[in-house]
């Protein structure tokens, strides 16, 4: 699941550039899925490439910030740079760099799936052949749900080889795309629930799919089918005692808490296979990025640290309010430390974790409650990571509404999860995002903002894409 490995198609319908000249040319030759790949390894190495899009996708420069930006709970502490501004303000319109960034990233990897995903069945033994398109279609799944979440509908491509008819593709409903998100996600469930090899660990298992389609499933707004999939998972994993223990890079792929991970690995050079994160997230104005020092560009909110309990574990684990004498105001996030190898500059060893089992307990207790469910069961699920925040419990004794028991969850969710990505998800989710923006960040945004703008340098160069998001 590397970045080096790179797909080798030379047909994609993703490109932003003009094809007409080239689509009116004979070519004397023409390599397709078919002949272009003469052994098995070369369709190996197309299902890396299609893993390896996920770095970029949830963890590249520009793309670690979209789900965090504009919310109550990071802030860019450099607004010189509009990039960063526009994001927190709401001011970016759809030539924001960012999003052109995301949008290209997103398609790349699901050209890469739909290459494994056609390759000829027999192409490699019949097993592993399923065991590829299962793989293929769980990662195009991601790909998509983070395309559906970001802007709404967007052109569904599910070949690899395209028509010069379907070059120029509308957008899909968001329903439609869901649709197919669940589809793909589902065909996931025939994978294993774990990789006995060590060095297979990271690949998608039908664990993971369980875990993603629970998500899938609850930001759709559907949460009987979201339920299913919790229920599915129930006794498969355990929480950390100790909280640290959950982004440890001596834990990875434990698969104890963390259900799945996407891979990064320190290399011992720039730029390679290690992640950003330690040197993003770090503390500032300590000397530079090696040495745990961070680049500075962003971190949490001081409504984010100050909305904790001082009883709350969480509050000492999950943040650093001083490091090497200076004093972090507001605090830095303490999630990504890497403490062996985080002194080279973006080249941690850490993964990223994309879904945890705290998230599918706290999935299931919005789920429950999204049903008007009257057990205790919500209840108990909320009990288990608020315990091991050394958190009173709340219960049914509470006597809480609908209503109040979803505001109990979104501050849960928000205080086991931050900067983690989910925080604009879950906002959007429960209808909260206009409110929790101008209460606790100051900012006043429209209706529309729920989505991000469909990039402009995709509608360019795609025709039938005729209008974008309202307010854009």
């Amino acid at each position: 699941m590397m970045k080096k490995y790179i797909s080798i198609l030379i047909f994609s319908c993703f490109t932003l550039c003009s094809c007409e000249n080239f689509l009116d040319l004979a070519p004397q030759s023409v390599l397709t899925p078919d002949n272009a790949y003469t052994k098995p390894d070369d369709w190996q190495q197309t299902l890396y490439a299609a893993y390896g899009s996920l770095q970029e996708v949830f963890v590249g420069k520009y793309t670690i910030t979209l789900g965090e930006f504009g919310t109550d709970e990071v802030i860019p502490f450099d607004m010189g740079w509009a990039a960063y501004s526009q994001l927190h303000y709401y001011t970016f319109s759809a030539s924001h760099e960012f999003l052109d960034n995301h949008y290209r990233l997103c398609y790349e990897g699901i050209k890469r799936c739909n290459a494994v995903i056609d390759m000829p069945s027999d192409a490699v033994s019949s097993d592993l052949y399923t065991s590829m398109i299962m793989q293929a279609r769980f990662l195009r799944a991601i790909y998509y749900f983070d395309l559906v979440k970001m802007y709404g509908g967007v052109p569904l491509w599910t070949k690899s080889s395209i028509d010069r008819s379907e070059i120029m593709k509308p957008r899909a409903s968001v329903d439609e795309v869901y649709t197919l998100i669940t589809q793909d996600m589902e065909v996931a469930l025939g994978l294993p629930s774990t990789w006995p090899d060590a060095k297979d660990k990271g690949r998608a298992t039908s664990y993971a799919a369980q875990a993603l389609l629970a998500r899938i499933y609850l930001q759709w707004g559907k949460p009987t089918e979201a339920l299913k999939y919790c229920r599915m998972l129930e006794g498969k994993f355990q929480l950390y005692d100790n909280l640290k223990d959950i982004f440890n890079p001596a834990n990875k792929n434990q698969e104890y808490e963390n259900i799945f991970e996407i891979q990064f690995k320190h290399s011992g050079s720039w730029g390679l296979e290690g992640s950003i994160q330690h040197s993003y997230w770090g503390p500032r104005n300590v000397g530079g990025p090696t040495n745990f020092g961070g680049w500075g560009g962003f971190g949490p909110t001081q409504y984010l640290y100050d909305s904790y309990d001082n009883a709350d574990k969480r509050k000492k684990a999950f943040f650093i309010t001083e490091y090497a004498g200076v004093t972090q105001d507001p605090p830095s996030c303490g999630k990504f430390w890497d403490p062996e190898t985080g002194n080279v500059i973006e080249d941690d060893n850490l993964n990223f974790i994309l879904i945890r089992y705290a998230d599918v307990l706290l999935m299931k207790a919005e789920a429950l409650n999204e049903i008007n469910d009257t057990s205790n069961e919500k209840y108990e699920a909320l009990k288990a990571v608020r315990s091991r925040a050394g958190l009173t419990s709340i219960t049914a004794a509470d006597n809480l509404s609908k209503e109040q028991f979803a505001d109990v969850l979104l501050e849960e969710r928000l205080h086991e999860f931050c900067c983690e990505h989910m925080r604009r998800w879950d906002l959007i989710r429960f209808g909260k995002l206009a409110e929790y923006m101008k209460n606790h960040a100051g900012v006043t945004i429209q209706p529309y903002h729920v989505l991000y703008p469909i990039p402009q340098a995709a509608i360019d160069a795609n025709d039938a894409i005729t209008e974008n998001n309202e307010g854009y």
